[in-house]
């Protein structure tokens, strides 16, 4: 966790992008997402920072933590969700602050991680939200003969502005789902996404990303991560890939 005392008083943008999920498969694990807007901050206001650590993924990267949310596998350190970076005006994760919600000015979801082995691109899917987390695609897999099979799955596990989706191993406010088995798990989230594995959804379907959050900004934007948005470093980028990132920057004075 990061703190930021406002130097002067004025209207400053916060921006701030979800984690990476983690999952199994040699492709892309699926991205965060971007929220974004103005907020007027009086001088010497504090704001609390934290930044979602991309999915565990033992199998990927060493340095995967879920930090902040996402989702986890009993089983698979390969199963991890991405978490979420959220700005309050207290202090915690953002799990901590469910009783406190109003202290929460802007959340960018994380990815769900990927279940089983599948071949199928999830950058476009099962991304951290935007107001809705995405939710997992069907799931593809190829036999001993080299055939290519579909199954079909829920798709309503991402996270949503009031809940978690409707399928799936629950999350909650400021958390994704844990998979079990082969599973995927959900993003971190202003809602986690869901997870999969057990008799919920099929233990080769993946997580659902996590739902983002402006309440607390104006001229204000989340974006999902299957979409394009302003890179942290300049550009733009379809998804945010790695750990979550937060920019704070002055804009003018207060009027």
């Amino acid at each position: 966790m990061q703190t930021f005392t406002a130097p002067i008083s004025g209207n400053y943008k916060l921006e701030v992008w979800g984690a990476q999920g983690g999952g199994w498969g040699n492709h892309d694990n699926a991205p965060g997402g971007y929220s974004g807007g103005w907020k007027n901050i009086s001088k010497d206001q504090i704001l609390y920072i934290v930044c979602g650590g991309k999915g565990l993924d033992e199998n990927h990267y060493e340095d995967g933590t879920s930090y902040n949310g996402g989702g986890i596998n009993s089983e698979h350190r390969h199963a991890g969700g991405g978490g979420a970076t959220h700005i309050a005006t207290s202090t915690g994760l953002l799990r901590d602050l469910v009783g406190n919600k109003e202290a929460v000015i802007c959340v960018a979801g994380g990815g769900g991680s990927n279940g089983g082995w599948t071949i199928v691109d999830v950058t476009k899917y099962q991304a951290g939200g935007g107001l809705v987390g995405l939710g997992s695609p069907p799931f593809y897999y190829i036999d001993s003969g080299g055939d290519v099979h579909e199954v079909p799955t829920k798709g309503d596990t991402g996270g949503t502005q009031t809940g978690c989706g409707p399928d799936g191993i629950q999350g909650g406010f400021g958390y994704g789902g844990n998979s079990l088995q082969d599973g995927g798990s959900g993003g971190g989230g202003w809602y986690g996404g869901n997870a999969s594995g057990g008799d919920v959804v099929s233990k080769n379907t993946h997580g659902g990303g996590g739902s983002g959050y402006i309440g607390g900004l104006t001229n204000a934007t989340s974006i999902d991560g299957g979409t394009t948005f302003p890179r942290p470093k300049g550009g733009t980028e379809q998804g945010h890939l790695g750990h979550g990132y937060a920019i704070i920057s002055w804009i003018s004075l207060s009027l």
